[in-house]
């Protein structure tokens, strides 16, 4: 195990997630806009250098020749508990011993707090060797993280309208940044952190591109919907994040509009791959999804023990 540095290990790391999701389709690993929305997400706080002590990487190292022969797993472990483990499948067996070791990382940094902190990570319901081994340590299942929906790269784009006065359009961060936050936040609440230094350093995340941060305009010049799409450049792969409807303006068709527009404009850029992770297990989502091609792969849940 050895420390992560951001400017010398981030495109590294984000190589290694993307082959390992390239061998095995997974979503208990991280894809690589996952790791890069640590530091360039605009809905949190802002990324501190310190904040590289919360990952590590687990190599194989040639003790004689002092070199590395290659990376088995990305582990990140932040106060007061949240987990997340990308892990080579052929070095599943290493599986346990990092687990424990992020167990013990969990204990040291609540410091001398009495009370115990939940530790936690989010697994797929069908990753089942995972989940027995997290069993056996004595982790049990919370609750529902999100739908994995997944489009067929070859599935065919539905056509979309929209009511009268609406248009859609890509944001302008510079100078819609108001707009942008205030429905942001109508959808999700942590949005309320978010400023416009934070939004401007997002938008020279390398995931980002400006025509795919797509909004609906209402009559009023207010924002009635958003869809942004992420598409790392090394692997090509495509997250739909985020996503959602002002509460005003919901059952007008208009989060199907947001949401086909992009997977228009997505297509010149020719992903690997096109999911939602963390996507609203909900029934209207659950249609909204199922309506513009996506496949629901099954559900993600947090697994948490006491430390």
């Amino acid at each position: 195990m050895r420390e992560f540095l951001w400017e010398r290990d981030f495109e590294s790391v984000r190589r290694f997630l993307a082959e390992i999701f390239n061998i095995r389709k997974a979503y208990t690993n991280w894809i690589p806009s996952q790791l890069e929305n640590l530091k360039f997400g605009p809905g949190g706080t802002e990324y501190l250098d310190a904040e590289d002590e919360y990952l590590k990487v687990w190599e194989i190292f040639d003790e004689a020749q002092r070199v590395t022969l290659t990376t088995i797993a990305v582990s990140y472990v932040k106060p007061p508990g949240s987990c997340w483990l990308s892990l080579h499948p052929r070095y599943a067996s290493a599986a346990r011993e990092i687990v424990l070791w992020m167990r013990s990382r969990v204990r040291e940094m609540k410091g001398n707090q009495a009370e115990r902190v939940k530790m936690s990570l989010v697994v797929d319901d069908d990753d089942v060797e995972f989940i027995r081994l997290l069993s056996d340590l004595g982790f049990r299942r919370g609750e529902v993280e999100g739908d994995k929906q997944v489009r067929p790269i070859d599935s065919p784009i539905p056509t979309y309208s929209l009511p009268e006065g609406f248009k859609i359009r890509n944001a302008v961060i510079e100078q819609d940044f108001l707009k942008y936050r205030e429905v942001q936040m109508a959808v999700f609440s942590h949005i309320v952190s978010m400023s416009k230094e934070q939004l401007l350093l997002y938008s020279t995340a390398s995931f980002y591109r400006e025509d795919l941060d797509i909004v609906a305009v209402g009559p009023d010049g207010n924002f009635a919907a958003f869809c942004t799409a992420r598409i790392d450049p090394s692997s090509r792969i495509a997250e739909l994040e985020p996503v959602g409807t002002h509460p005003d303006y919901r059952r007008l068709g208009i989060a199907k509009a947001v949401v086909c527009e992009s997977l228009k404009r997505l297509e010149k850029y020719k992903p690997s791959a096109v999911v939602i992770l963390g996507a609203a297990s909900t029934e209207s989502a659950r249609q909204l999804y199922e309506s513009v091609g996506f496949v629901n792969e099954g559900t993600r849940h947090y697994w948490f023990c006491k430390v």
